[in-house]
């Protein structure tokens, strides 16, 4: 699979049903190739403008239960800021 495929996917906690936001980015281990987080944001919804920096949240690969279609569900226990 391709990084490509799994981009701009909405990311779904599993735990509390909730939308954590969208895959922006990957960690890659660069001594074998594979990749070791993503990197979710874009959960913010707000009708109003916000100049802050928007939060991205690291999902380990391996707390990642199912990339589906048109959505990744995942756990909480590794989610990290």
């Amino acid at each position: 699979m391709r990084f490509t495929d799994i981009q701009k996917k909405e990311v779904i906690d599993v735990e509390k049903g909730a939308f954590l936001g969208y895959i922006q980015d990957a960690t890659i281990d660069t001594a074998n190739g594979k990749v070791k987080s993503l990197h979710v944001g874009g959960g913010e919804r707000s009708v109003f403008f916000d100049t802050r920096d928007k939060e991205v949240k690291k999902v380990p690969l391996e707390d990642i239960a199912t990339i589906g279609k048109d959505i990744i569900l995942v756990g909480r226990k590794g989610t990290e800021k």
